[in-house]
């Protein structure tokens, strides 16, 4: 599955094995703030933890994130499934 994920520019570095475009939303576009300099990437994952531990982002980094088919960003991470809990 495809995610879009974004994080701020101040990160970019910690990755830079990946390809980050500029984004901004409708409302960013408005606003003179940190949401100015924020860039995402789409990565793909079974599920957006995996996506994110596979590809070796912080979630502390994490701004939003998205399925890339859905059109609304998210900003909270769904609870973190317990390695045991993966096993089965």
């Amino acid at each position: 599955m495809e995610f879009t994920i974004v994080i701020l520019d101040e990160h970019i570095a910690s990755y830079s094995q990946l390809k980050w475009t500029d984004w901004k939303d409708d409302n960013r576009k408005q606003m003179i703030s940190q949401g100015d300099n924020w860039s995402k990437t789409t990565l793909i994952g079974n599920d957006i933890w995996g996506c994110l531990e596979s590809n070796k982002i912080d979630p502390l980094h994490l701004v939003q994130w998205k399925p890339a088919s859905e059109k609304l960003h998210r900003v909270s991470l769904p609870p973190h499934p317990h390695p045991f809990d993966q096993s089965r």
